[in-house]
């Protein structure tokens, strides 16, 4: 799907007011138009493909600055994300080989208290 030039023209306004945590009525006052247009546009990126590679450019952006401020704490969440990647991609190995048996990743998660878990 094709973005509109209206959308386009909006989009760089959308992308900045997400990244302030800005709601779809803030944004829409920002670019001159309802929530529902800045809805409609929003799904509109989604389904382009190009919502994806900006939420990846930008999470590798932050992420660079994150691991030199706090290294322990984005080990963690990269954590977190690798474990949710390995469990889809297995899920949908499954699916696609039609697996019978299903597979099953234990997790480790720190007991209430321990403190290498904070």
């Amino acid at each position: 799907m094709s973005l509109s030039r209206q959308t386009l023209k909006r989009l760089p306004i959308i992308k900045a007011g997400l990244l302030k945590g800005l709601n779809y009525t803030q944004i829409g006052r920002q670019c001159g138009v309802t929530e529902k247009t800045i809805d409609r546009d929003i799904k509109a990126w989604v389904e382009s493909g190009d919502f994806e590679r900006w939420l990846r450019e930008e999470w590798l952006r932050l992420h660079a600055i994150i691991i030199n401020q706090n290294p322990e704490e984005a080990y963690k969440q990269l954590s977190k994300l690798l474990g949710k990647t390995l469990v889809r991609r297995i899920e949908a190995k499954t699916e696609i080989t039609g697996g019978e048996k299903p597979i099953i990743i234990k997790m480790w998660k720190p007991e209430e208290g321990d403190k290498s878990g904070k």
